[in-house]
């Protein structure tokens, strides 16, 4: 604050008193104070304040340095940028005057070459050297026209000889191409090779690239046609010498394209060095072959349906399917059942599948040749496209290209001609084949299941794996499909008939009917009762489709491991269209697991529930008021658990060696509930007291023991409750029940009674107090 602005605002304050006068003067010693401690701020950096004054001196004496060596280097800079603009100038003109001078030896080269080759192709034309006469020509035509007119401009003396040369030339090269065009055709009258394939080499050097293919490729059809028909005429007399009848038409349209495919790897070396790398000569080539390679197979094929009689094996398939639609559709009962009892050979017209077996298999072969020429047509060209072309849309091109010739050729709509006869006598092979082996359902003694489980997937197994020897993808799904189709039709339906009649029961006691099936098996008939013979089937097809599951489960876990090493590298699509397939093989797994639960609910309600409520209502026969005297009496003597181990022993001991060991564990934990679920209400129509509840205790204890020993599965869940009400009528007092009940411990076993059931579970302690159990804080 300077002077003036202090007398300025000291004499706006008013002093006209004593009091305002101390006032003001408060005021001037507080702003005396803080101008003061301004004073002290700014003193107290003045050291910094000097060195860095200090410190910028010095910097100044650098600077001027910096200043003159900046002002030296920006002067060198302008000097180099001067005398570096007058050399490019220099550098531009010497070029320009280069290129001017190369162009100017080329037209005196072109000019020289011209003299040259228009004197040479005449001589060459006159002694027949078609490659020297070619060669001039191929000079000629690389030479720039308007550059050659450009030139004779110029030399107005040599405007004459230059067009004089030009005009020999054209005239040359036309006749040039007219001889080779004529020669090539002898050559192929005479069925010289050599000198097919000379001229076929000169075709480019006077530019008729696409003729010399063009004829190049009918001269070799020409051959391969001869060929084929007289391989095709011949087609029995080779298979027989070969011992390949089954496989006769297959090896036949083998040859055929492997004819077709060994000419275009012979010849892709020449066309790539005579014809141009950068070409489609090589293309141009395939595609003229695979119009040929359409006729002959369709030749083929029409022999082969001819004789191996496929149209009149298509119509007994498809009549065989309409009179089973037929049937089905005026019959109530399942189609596939009354069709597999049918007697066989009952048709005339019916087709036997092992007929078509070797057809099918010849049939698969033929796919698979087909599939396996366009993948070596491809990889032909993709190699030719990826050396000879740098750039990826080019090749991309080249590829496109040939897919659409594979799209548009005839061979591709006979491929899936063939692929369709192909799925249409395999589901008929394998419906057939499956049905056949229900109806000749046999089996053994020892074992527990009979011939159809191993029939029929041995079938299923054959056909998934002869359909991925088709290398179709489309084709092996459409297989797995009719595979599950089949399973979950026919054999399913097989194995349920049966069980849906239930088990039956007409013996008296389960272990007779047992020894009865085992004498019957060991004698390999059946000599008893229809319950004897329904009481053995059902047991077997329980068995059967217990052992279906796990077949099933190894069949789609080999299945994906042969699928993923036959198409190696199918694409996210095609993957997921697979999984989808073997997807349907997990929906038939359930649907054979559901029909497994529904028999072993069926021997439930059949085997387990009559004889299981007499044995549990011999509890109630029991009294369970004892004193000490009365209970070594009871222990001296056959028990109840003794009497009931006994009895649940031999009827388990009835099915054990019947069952399969799955069927036996899921029949044991079934007995263990129904075990459980009757002797609660049984307890629950009973007293006790405290020396009956010690023995209700021991025998829960017991029949734990042994139901946990009869199986393999856990049945300790199962008997939880009911040892929990054992443990409620083996009290002492009321009061002991806290040790026990804490729901909230896990430490301790859950409890599965709720507070009212445990309420009523201690009523039935005759010497409990009701007004201790109605105190009990649960």
């Amino acid at each position: 604050m300077t002077d003036s602005n202090l007398i300025e605002m000291i004499s706006s304050w008013d002093i006209s008193s004593t009091e305002k006068v101390d006032e003001c003067l408060i005021r001037i010693s507080e702003k005396e104070a803080d101008t003061n401690a301004k004073l002290e701020a700014v003193l107290s950096k003045q050291c910094q304040i000097e060195a860095k004054l200090s410190g910028i001196g010095r910097a100044m004496a650098t600077l001027l340095t910096v200043e003159n060596d900046s002002n030296k280097l920006n002067m060198q800079i302008v000097n180099t940028a001067q005398l570096a603009e007058s050399v490019s100038a220099k550098v531009r003109r010497l070029d320009l005057a280069r290129c001017r001078a190369s162009e100017c030896q080329q037209r005196v080269h072109d000019l020289i070459d011209l003299q040259l080759c228009s004197q040479g192709v005449v001589k060459a034309i006159t002694e027949e050297d078609y490659e020297k006469g070619a060669g001039h020509i191929a000079r000629f035509l690389a030479m720039d026209q308007q550059l050659l007119q450009r030139t004779a401009d110029d030399v107005q003396g040599s405007i004459t000889s230059v067009s004089d040369a030009v005009h020999t030339l054209e005239e040359a090269t036309e006749k040039m191409r007219d001889l080779i065009s004529k020669r090539f055709d002898e050559a192929v009258q005479n069925d010289d090779l050599a000198s097919v394939e000379r001229f076929f080499k000169i075709f480019p050097l006077v530019g008729c690239h696409k003729i010399g293919i063009e004829k190049f490729c009918g001269y070799i059809c020409q051959k391969l046609s001869a060929k084929a028909q007289k391989e095709l005429r011949n087609t029995q007399d080779i298979a027989k010498a070969e011992r390949r009848l089954h496989l006769a038409y297959a090896d036949r349209l083998t040859a055929i394209l492997e004819n077709f495919a060994r000419v275009v790897e012979v010849n892709q070396p020449i066309i790539e060095a005579f014809y141009g790398q950068e070409s489609t000569s090589l293309l141009d080539m395939v595609t003229i072959l695979q119009k040929e390679c359409d006729i002959e197979v369709k030749n083929l094929l029409l022999e082969f349906n001819k004789n191996r009689q496929i149209q009149y094996r298509i119509r007994q398939v498809n009549e065989s399917a309409q009179r089973l639609n037929s049937a089905s559709a005026a019959s109530n009962s399942i189609p596939s059942l009354g069709h597999y009892r049918k007697p066989s050979g009952g048709s005339i017209d019916k087709l036997n599948p092992k007929d078509i077996d070797s057809i099918i298999a010849e049939i698969t072969v033929m796919h698979s040749r087909i599939e396996l020429y366009f993948r070596f047509m491809r990889r032909r060209l993709q190699t030719n496209a990826e050396t000879c072309l740098q750039d990826k849309e080019p090749q991309k091109n080249i590829l496109n290209e040939y897919e659409k010739v594979v799209k548009d050729c005839d061979l591709s709509r006979q491929m899936q001609e063939i692929l369709s006869t192909y799925l249409l006598f395999e589901r008929y092979f394998m419906e057939e084949s499956v049905l056949k082996a229900i109806g000749l359902d046999t089996f053994e003694t020892g074992q527990q299941c009979s011939s159809i489980v191993d029939d029929v997937f041995f079938i299923l197994r054959k056909s998934i794996r002869r359909s991925l020897t088709t290398q179709s993808i489309n084709g092996t799904c459409a297989v797995i499909n009719n595979v599950a189709s089949c399973l979950d039709g026919d054999f399913v339906s097989a194995l349920k008939a049966p069980l849906k009649n239930g088990y039956p029961s007409g013996y008296i006691d389960l272990a007779q009917a047992y020894n009865a099936i085992q004498t019957s098996l060991q004698q390999g008939k059946l000599h008893s009762s229809d319950a004897d013979r329904n009481r053995t089937n059902f047991i077997v097809q329980l068995n059967n489709a217990d052992m279906s599951t796990e077949y099933i489960e190894t069949l789609w876990q080999t299945m994906e491991q042969e699928i993923s090493g036959t198409f190696p590298g199918i694409t996210a699509v095609e993957r997921q269209l697979l999984d989808s397939c073997l997807t349907e093989l997990k929906n038939v797994r359930d649907a054979l697991k559901a029909t497994v639960d529904f028999g072993i609910q069926q021997l439930r309600s059949s085997a387990i529930r009559p004889r299981l409520n007499p044995w549990v209502d011999e509890f109630l026969n029991y009294s369970h008021h004892l004193t000490e005297e009365e209970l070594a009496t009871y222990e001296a003597g056959e028990t109840f658990v003794q009497y009931f181990i006994v009895q649940l022993d031999g009827l388990l001991n009835s099915f054990k060696n019947a069952l399969s060991p799955r069927n036996y564990d899921a029949l044991v934990s079934i007995l263990a509930t129904e075990v459980t679920n009757r002797l609660e209400r049984a307890i629950k129509k009973s007293s006790f007291n405290r020396l009956g509840g010690l023995v209700l205790d021991q025998e829960v204890r017991a029949l734990g023991t042994y139901l946990t020993g009869a199986t393999s599965w856990s049945v300790r869940d199962k008997m939880t409750r009911l040892s929990q009400i054992a443990t409620l009528l083996n009290l002492d007092k009321v009061s002991e029940l806290s040790e026990y009940w804490n729901p909230e411990n896990h430490d301790m076993p859950s409890w599965r009674l709720t507070p009212n059931e445990v309420r009523t579970i201690l009523v039935l302690r005759s010497d409990f107090r009701m007004e201790d159990i109605k105190r009990l804080q649960l």
